[in-house]
């Protein structure tokens, strides 16, 4: 016979040495929160995100990532710190400051796993996870009590704010849920009014699509022409939501460890190099970062639409060349910056008429009307 599991509050003590801020216990399910994927993944919200579509069994059942799933183990990792922009412009969003945040909240989750099986907790009766496996991350907090449902549909602890990375622990024990979580967005819209895109379409509920933090990084190939602009300096992902929230300050000191340090690569690249980056270098450089996501061709597709919103004319050569490039969404994103720049509309002109992708090309042409 398997020894008990662990009382909660031994549970959270292992969590908090491990490296986690917030720990609460809840169901296994996403309970209410299911159905409403359901129905954002029906509306086509998700995008290109073909992988929630792919594993919404797993999403809504979590028995069938772990058999006998009754209990989940919420945690929170509050990364706030300091706005994080390359030298010569091009914010990132601060999750992606530092270490890979899979790498960094994946070791705290392996010392959390492997101190619960020094207690006797079987390795088969637990399956953790981030966000690379099919868990709702989301809705498991909120019902756990990690924090609130914000309009924005990111998570809130009345405390620790919203800047929280979230991980789970799915057990065959099933707990007590925590206390409820304190505070709410009350009749704040700030999230709404401030969003660039009109993202959030409703309270609670988000287009992905319309996201800046989808179309610089889940988005493949070129991003829509009505978010160009609206993109602003952002080179990957978005906080504007995060940073109007009357909350927004209420976070930790930031973490004195080596995975909340600035990763070497947002020191040493300026936008106009990362147009000239070659896979050898974005091997050499760029590993470890969460910015990877995107990959160099999406990197680049979004250091051009900067350098033109920007207006940074010493940047044409590199655009000119990057009209040649064989990713298509660097293409038409080097073509509008030009065009914006109202530096190489010639060279764009040209790189139309040799254009074989009727989509680029035809990309290509609304850029040179727009700023004709």
């Amino acid at each position: 016979m398997s020894p008990p599991f662990p009382r909660p509050g031994l549970v959270e003590e292992m969590a908090r040495e491990a490296g986690f801020d917030l720990v609460a216990f809840g169901p296994a399910g996403p309970g209410e929160h299911g159905a409403k994927l359901e129905e954002w993944i029906a509306a086509g919200r998700h995008g290109e995100m073909d992988y929630l579509e792919r594993n919404l069994p797993r999403l809504l059942e979590p028995e069938r990532l772990l058999p006998g799933a009754r209990g989940a183990v919420a945690l929170g990792y509050d990364y706030g710190r300091d706005g994080v922009a390359l030298e010569s412009g091009g914010r990132v969003a601060r999750y992606a400051a530092g270490r890979d945040y899979h790498r960094a909240l994946g070791s705290r989750m392996r010392r959390l796993t492997t101190a619960l099986e020094r207690e006797g907790v079987r390795g088969d009766s637990l399956r953790s996870g981030i966000d690379a496996v099919p868990i709702l991350e989301r809705a498991l907090a909120a019902q756990a009590g990690i924090g609130f449902l914000a309009k924005s549909s990111g998570i809130i602890h009345a405390e620790r704010g919203p800047w929280l990375l979230l991980a789970e622990v799915l057990t065959t024990e099933a707990f007590a849920p925590s206390a409820p979580a304190t505070g709410s967005c009350g009749t704040c819209t700030a999230c709404l009014d401030t969003c660039p895109t009109g993202a959030i379409v409703a309270p609670f509920e988000v287009d992905a699509r319309r996201c800046l933090s989808y179309t610089t990084i889940e988005l493949r190939g070129p991003i829509p022409h009505d978010y160009r602009a609206a993109q602003g300096d952002w080179l990957f992902g978005c906080d504007i939501c995060i940073e109007a929230c009357p909350f927004h300050s209420r976070t930790g000191p930031p973490h004195d460890d080596p995975d909340a340090r600035l990763h070497p690569a947002l020191e040493t690249w300026q936008l106009v190099g990362l147009l000239a980056l070659t896979p050898e270098q974005w091997n050499r450089d760029w590993t470890g970062t969460a910015m990877r996501r995107a990959g160099r061709a999406g990197l680049q597709r979004n250091a051009a639409i900067v350098l033109g919103n920007l207006g940074q004319e010493d940047a044409a050569p590199v655009l000119v060349k990057a009209l040649e490039d064989s990713d298509a969404g660097v293409r038409t994103a080097a073509a509008w910056a030009l065009c914006r720049l109202g530096r190489g509309r010639n060279e764009a002109m040209r790189a139309l008429a040799r254009e074989t992708d009727l989509d680029v090309a035809a990309d290509m042409r609304r850029s040179l009307a727009e700023f004709g």
